[in-house]
């Protein structure tokens, strides 16, 4: 009875928040946010639109913000030759757009090979894993500038190259999240900039080990009080049902490393 109770109670508080919840603020906020490292986000809006309409990306559920943080950038980083990190390749659809994005680059992007059980388990693809695995490869193909790595992300603490933009989005927990973050800053250019999907500033409920954690932020916030790195953080969607509650408020996180005295 108790847990019924709870469950009504946390229902009619969410959609409280909901209801209250102010689209036009966070926005504002969030175009804020993009203005203080030199952003215009609505330029970057209307060139990731017609981007997607012209490559047939419009339908993506695993849109978010971050794309938007990526078509600004692709407007601000002026390098003969970009490279750039993918942690995390899901469905190949993120390292297309950064191919069409960033047309002078070289993206490599990692993930886990096909015969590893979390790999299998994870974001429903042993429903029709075959169809999963032809459909993503189909999408590589079409970036004649990816290069796919199949390797768990950790054994990037091997890797002496370095790149210009990383993106981080493999596993959410600790220890994984932690290791992708520090492997990713010792891999950065001495100007490069580095984004962390999906990241929690309070512990989520049902924390785990691969969607759910506040791991990446308590990584990235002790780089920053050592001084080691530069913080930003974005909101990852501004829709009400994703936004609306402090308590499941998902954040990416964009950090440069500072330059220190040696």
């Amino acid at each position: 009875m108790v847990n019924i109770l709870r469950k009504i109670f946390n229902v009619l508080s969410f959609q409280k928040l909901k209801r209250n919840y102010d689209y036009n603020f966070f926005e504002e906020d969030q175009n804020n946010k993009f203005k203080l490292l030199g952003f215009n986000r609505k330029q970057a809006l209307e060139k990731l639109s017609l981007i997607k309409k012209k490559h047939d990306l419009m339908d993506r559920k695993m849109s978010t913000e971050h794309e938007t943080l990526f078509s600004a950038l692709s407007d601000k980083i002026d390098i003969p030759k970009i490279e750039i990190l993918e942690i995390g390749t899901y469905d190949g659809a993120n390292s297309f757009l950064l191919s069409v994005l960033f047309q002078n680059s070289k993206i490599t992007t990692v993930d886990l090979p096909e015969d590893n059980d979390e790999f299998i388990e994870t974001y429903d693809r042993k429903k029709d894993f075959n169809r999963f695995i032809k459909k993503r490869d189909e999408i590589l193909s079409k970036g004649k500038n990816i290069e796919f790595i199949k390797t768990n992300s950790i054994n990037l603490i091997k890797s002496k190259k370095k790149f210009d933009i990383i993106w981080i989005d493999g596993a959410h927990g600790y220890p994984t999240v932690c290791i992708d973050i520090i492997n990713s800053f010792n891999m950065l250019n001495k100007n490069g900039i580095a984004l962390c999907d999906d990241v929690f500033l309070t512990k989520p409920l049902n924390e785990d080990q691969t969607y759910r954690s506040i791991g990446a932020f308590q990584t990235l916030k002790t780089l920053q009080n050592e001084k080691l790195i530069s913080l930003n953080l974005f909101y990852k969607r501004l829709d009400a049902l994703n936004n609306c509650d402090p308590s499941k408020r998902k954040f990416i996180a964009l950090f440069t490393k500072n330059q220190l005295d040696t």
